[in-house]
């Protein structure tokens, strides 16, 4: 690894909070813009593109990881609300069950 890519990969890691997970994967990339000796000012650009690359994705992971922690409780909530529901029709059924087993005897008049 030339000592420009190794530059980089630190400040990467270091200045923008890259994770070294990602940044190793970047190796031979970096090793082809440091052989390519881009000047202070495009060596900038390309490190904060990188790591608002990096950035961006670990915002979307987050923000699915939130998204499908509000959709279970609201999931959760549905199905306790289900669950009392259940409760009650199951007492209501059972009313109508004993009510059918021993009905009221009531004389009819005519």
């Amino acid at each position: 690894m030339s000592p420009e890519a190794k530059r980089w990969l630190y400040v990467l890691e270091a200045r923008f909070g890259v994770g070294p997970e990602f940044s190793s994967h970047l190796l031979p990339v970096l090793e082809q813009l440091a052989a390519q000796q881009p000047s202070a000012e495009e060596g900038e650009r390309i490190l904060k593109g990188v790591a608002a690359a990096y950035l961006s994705c670990q915002q979307l992971q987050t923000d699915s990881v939130d998204e499908a922690r509000v959709l279970l409780t609201q999931f959760v909530t549905e199905l306790k609300k289900l669950d009392e529901t259940l409760k009650v029709l199951s007492v209501y059924l059972e009313r109508v069950r004993e009510r059918i087993k021993h009905p009221t005897l009531r004389r009819v008049f005519h």
